[in-house]
């Protein structure tokens, strides 16, 4: 009776804990508090806090305090500290399963939001932190237990953390076996969210592993979203192809993307879906002019061009894809010239003689 009455009170005091007690706002609980989790070598603590504030009423603004605390002064310790509370949050059972799957997701919503602040600050994130991330994040890409959404923001983490390995030269074998090993709609999706940075021996084994095949075969499907994520992963590989000077299969992209359009607009009358395309890759242009060199500027813009004169275009799909001009001069810094290595001419002079 003791142990079964033990038991209960156990229990009654596990789900009495969520949603979590605020924690206090006075300046020195916060140092004292930021100091503890940054002491602390397990997730512990940072899982506490991201509970606080999953859970936190508008009103309660401490938990807030606490992590604006972290974001200011230790960005890189809050970046590994969120990405080790996901991996933390997928294995215990320390946590109500109930409250698990919603502090994992707003984990990742916290360092995604986290990324983009230290992006748009110009603060680059040191490398014993980017090494770290890349370790809990190997971890967490090789369970492949995830839902959509959770797969969406680590695939957007892992685009933004990658830029800094790449342009670094430091080698992410682990993230490209895991691509490969996806099904075609996740392939897609995190190889069209990856920078236009990528070195050829990356590329290469989803190269042999057909993902051009696969891009081909989703700007051939009827789903609107597999299209969409068709179209992004093609303009990808077009930008990577052209970083890399691989002419030859260039314009195999170009082809592709452009006899897609048309036959989405004039054969399939998907012309909506076609405007969500485009709006995606002035996203991704967006995100990227800034790395563009003279090459990639010079492409982009006849592409965008040949876009827009793809027949049947509607209106303002046609806006959607001047968009892509338009964000692409607001945001390219003139890289090393406009195309400098004469890479785009030869092009050119290459698809016109064949």
């Amino acid at each position: 009776m003791s142990s079964s009455s033990g038991n209960r009170s156990n229990n009654n005091g596990a789900s009495s804990s969520y949603p979590p007690p605020p924690i206090t706002s006075s300046r020195l609980y916060i140092a004292n508090k930021a100091k503890e989790i940054l002491a602390t070598r397990d997730a512990a603590g940072i899982t506490k806090l991201i509970t606080n504030l999953c859970y936190a009423k508008e009103a309660d603004e401490s938990s807030n305090l606490l992590y604006e605390t972290f974001k200011k002064h230790f960005p890189n310790l809050l970046a590994v500290k969120l990405i080790h509370a996901y991996r933390f949050m997928t294995t215990t059972t320390a946590f109500p399963s109930s409250s698990r799957s919603c502090v994992r997701s707003y984990s990742l919503d916290l360092l995604t939001s986290l990324l983009i602040d230290l992006e748009e600050s110009n603060v680059a994130l040191k490398t014993e932190a980017l090494n770290d991330i890349k370790e809990h994040l190997n971890a967490c890409l090789a369970q492949q237990e995830t839902s959509d959404r959770e797969f969406k923001l680590l695939t957007r983490i892992v685009s933004r953390v990658s830029v800094d390995f790449f342009i670094e030269s430091i080698p992410w074998d682990e993230l490209s076996s895991f691509i490969v090993s996806l099904d075609d709609k996740k392939m897609l999706l995190m190889f069209g969210e990856l920078p236009t940075v990528l070195d050829e021996d990356f590329l290469k084994p989803l190269l042999e592993n057909d993902l051009g095949f696969k891009i081909v075969k989703g700007l051939l499907d009827q789903d609107c979203e597999e299209w969409c994520l068709a179209l992004e992963a093609g303009f990808n590989l077009m930008l990577q192809l052209i970083n890399l000077e691989r002419k030859d299969l260039v314009w195999d992209s170009v082809y592709a993307i452009v006899s897609s359009v048309w036959e989405m607009v004039n054969v399939r009358k998907r012309d909506v879906v076609v405007r969500k395309g485009l709006l995606r890759l002035v996203r991704k242009v967006r995100g990227e002019a800034l790395r563009f060199r003279g090459a990639e500027y010079e492409f982009v813009t006849r592409l965008a061009l040949m876009i827009e004169r793809v027949d049947g275009l509607g209106d303002d799909t046609k806006i959607a894809a001047k968009m892509i001009r338009d964000v692409l001069d607001r945001y390219y810094m003139g890289g090393t010239g406009l195309d400098s290595s004469g890479f785009i001419q030869s092009l050119i002079g290459t698809h016109h003689s064949a």
